[in-house]
């Protein structure tokens, strides 16, 4: 069967993709464990992560995405963390704040889409964030409270969010790409 790995999720301008490479270079150092990074193209919001999905079923994908009425916004990073926690850190992130809430009403409403078509509601609240990295090696998360400074300190220009994208995920031998499935533009009200 022909599938694709896809998910839906919101994507960054140049200008971010740009502080997210720069970021990776700063916080390497302070990191202390080997982590796959987020490669400058690859930033991105993720609403719902849909997994392999058959070609057959990406028409009544697209067309309950399509569906989904939602006003522009905008979104303003700043802040971040670590998933679970700093204690045995596993992913480094760059929070959201203003525009958060627009993301998650956006993100529960691409879950109610996507339901009636055969994925399941998500059980976990949506956390709104930007992946910065995997740590390869959970438990050693480096110098944790100089992390959290720094990504205080990011001056981040905000998001404007005017579409949804489907994306695929596409591993290449110089790693994932996330190239568009399909846009979804917001609708001005």
């Amino acid at each position: 069967m022909d599938s694709l790995r896809l998910f839906v999720g919101i994507e960054l301008p140049p200008a971010h993709q740009a502080i997210v490479a720069g970021l990776a270079l700063r916080l390497r150092p302070m990191l202390g464990a080997p982590a796959a990074w987020t490669r400058e193209g690859n930033a991105h919001v993720t609403l719902k992560f849909l997994g392999s999905v058959g070609r057959e079923r990406l028409e009544a994908v697209t067309a309950a995405l399509a569906a989904i009425p939602f006003a522009p916004f905008a979104l303003l990073p700043g802040g971040g963390g670590f998933f679970p926690g700093p204690a045995r850190p596993r992913v480094v992130w760059a929070g959201l704040g203003s525009g958060a809430a627009q993301c998650a009403a956006l993100a529960a409403a691409v879950d109610a889409a996507l339901v009636p078509v055969g994925f399941a509601a998500e059980a976990r609240p949506f956390a709104a964030h930007l992946t910065l990295c995997r740590i390869k090696a959970p438990g050693r998360g480096g110098d944790a409270a100089g992390i959290l400074a720094l990504l205080d300190r990011v001056d981040w220009p905000a998001i404007p969010v005017q579409a949804l994208t489907l994306f695929a995920s596409q591993p290449t031998p110089g790693g994932l790409r996330y190239p568009a499935v399909a846009r979804f533009a917001a609708t001005p009200g």
